[in-house]
């Protein structure tokens, strides 16, 4: 038999998970984290990247992005100012070999200083939910066409307390494009994705990017996860303005709107070197806003 205080913590680190669950995003489906989306530019332009993601994080938006990679790329994610205690980061690295290119990418979210109880009050510490994902990726591009594939394996580990479990999944994407002056993109994510026997939804996302002018970015998506009804609209710009014309240094301003959250952005590019900012206003107001900061690097 288990004694009231073993099953008061059983309970409670339920509780923890549902509640945890929903101070994360914007659904209560399995390991909401998955869907918020990473790097301060694709965020700060409504999580509208789909058909744009042409980086190292394109092994997050849709794995067939990148084949955009020419030699190595990586990228890196801090979010800043969260409520309850939250964490959020992202790092993610990119090379293309002779038969493709691969990339690996680490997802980390957790909530700390979760205070426990017995059940007759007594303080039994404090301890943490946090998950960690990691993503091994592919993609191709066909030779002598626009059109490329990609997919990720996706390894997925959930730790509240004593409890720990890994589960796996996978998503899979495409990428064409048909122009100079537009790109499209559809990526399916969580393909049979389970965490001790807890089944995370399934989500499609589809996107077009127009660059009708030197400098100006129009990405706009929309994704629908499984069992849910409603669709879910992403739409955002860039504007990047080279501001020394002796070398590769440039200034951009950004601005999104993501199923109802108003997202703005900055950055600034300096050759190879990239340094991104992102304000981002969550979902429910009692979340508030979130400020991402993102590092990239193209060598």
């Amino acid at each position: 038999m288990l004694s009231k205080t073993t099953k008061f913590l059983v309970v409670f680190c339920l509780l923890s998970v549902i509640c945890s669950t929903s101070a994360w995003a914007d659904d209560n489906y399995m390991l909401p984290m998955l869907r918020m989306g990473v790097d301060a530019r694709a965020l700060s332009m409504g999580a509208a990247y789909v058909a744009e993601a042409n980086d190292a994080s394109a092994g997050y938006w849709n794995p067939a992005g990148l084949v955009g990679i020419q030699k190595a790329s990586l990228t890196a994610m801090y979010t800043a100012d969260m409520s309850f205690d939250r964490s959020y980061n992202y790092f993610a690295f990119g090379y293309t070999f002779n038969f493709g290119t691969m990339g690996i990418s680490w997802l980390n979210a957790g909530i700390k200083d979760i205070e426990k109880h017995e059940v007759r009050g007594d303080d039994l510490g404090a301890f943490k939910d946090m998950n960690n994902v990691f993503l091994i990726s592919y993609a191709y591009k066909y030779p002598n066409k626009s059109l490329s594939v990609g997919g990720s394996f996706k390894i997925v580990n959930q730790k509240i307390d004593n409890y720990n479990k890994t589960g796996v999944g996978g998503d899979i994407g495409l990428k064409f494009r048909p122009t100079d002056n537009s790109a499209a993109g559809v990526i399916v994510r969580d393909i049979g994705t389970q965490v001790d026997g807890w089944t995370v939804p399934t989500s499609i996302q589809v996107g077009v990017v127009l660059y009708p002018l030197e400098g100006f970015t129009f990405p706009v998506d929309v994704t629908k996860v499984n069992h849910r009804g409603d669709l879910a609209y992403h739409m955002g710009g860039e504007y990047a303005y080279k501001f020394c014309t002796s070398a590769d240094y440039w200034a951009k301003i950004r601005a999104g709107v993501s199923d109802g959250r108003f997202a703005i952005g900055t950055g600034f590019q300096f050759s190879k070197f990239t340094i991104d900012y992102g304000y981002v206003v969550e979902k429910q107001q009692f979340m508030n806003e979130n400020h991402k900061i993102s590092l990239s690097a193209e060598f």
